[in-house]
């Protein structure tokens, strides 16, 4: 699992974005991008070539299409 602290949280938020959090938010914020980046890195094993992201342009195009065609 990638492995990121409640206290580098802490420092990228004040640094870049001038925030401060508590060490139980920083903490939290730390175990969920740690999870998602442990995903990530399984992502290349399952062969998604060729599959657009579900908030692409073309995919909201195909979907206000959709919602159109159907008079919604």
């Amino acid at each position: 699992m990638a492995y990121v602290t409640g206290e580098s949280v802490q420092q990228v938020l004040k640094d870049l974005y001038g925030y401060e959090i508590t060490a139980a938010d920083a903490n939290a914020i730390a175990h969920t991008a740690g999870a998602m980046l442990t995903m990530a890195e399984h992502l290349s094993g399952l062969n998604l070539e060729g599959i657009e992201p579900p908030f692409s342009y073309p995919g909201l195009l195909a979907e206000a299409e959709r919602l159109q065609k159907n008079g919604k």
